[in-house]
């Protein structure tokens, strides 16, 4: 017996469309959840940039949220965003980034940095400086982390 693998889902154009009109008849909301995750003595866990895509609109949602992270900021979610809901069987699609990782080496600003290309499909401008803004303003007060000084801090060679 073989272990069953998570395959990706392509969606065909008509597909696609079916799915937007349904959702557009059914005037269905999703929300987007940014925040940091909350750190506990009695589980281990990681600085984190969390971002959850709600799936269903469950009673729940909002308690499980409010349970697993520090929530910055909520908006909803573009209609691009939503035919994902019913692929999976979970209630939420979480996207992480652990701050002090290898690739992120604890900088804020590269974090902030790659959420807002990664969401430049969906989200204005406008709205995702915002954010931005807030989770930097965020990650400061909540993890208890001083600013680095801003400016050049080492030799750059080219």
């Amino acid at each position: 017996m073989s272990k069953s693998k998570i395959e990706k889902y392509v969606l065909s154009p008509e597909e696609l469309k079916e799915k937007m009109d349904y959702l557009k008849a059914e005037k269905k909301q999703f929300r987007v959840f940014y925040g940091f995750a909350k750190l506990t003595k009695k589980i281990v866990r990681k600085k984190e940039l969390a971002v959850y895509y709600e799936n269903g609109s469950l009673n729940s949602n909002d308690k499980y949220v409010q349970q697993k992270i520090h929530i910055v900021y909520v908006r909803n979610q573009t209609l691009e965003e939503m035919t994902d809901f019913n692929i999976g069987n979970r209630s939420f699609t979480k996207y992480g980034y652990f701050i002090d990782d290898k690739r992120w080496n604890g900088d804020i600003e590269k974090i902030l940095e790659d959420n807002y290309t990664a969401e430049e499909n969906h989200v204005s401008v406008k709205e995702r400086n915002m954010i931005r803004d807030k989770l930097r303003n965020e990650y400061y007060s909540f993890y208890k982390v001083e600013k680095k000084l801003m400016g050049q801090q080492s030799l750059i060679f080219n």
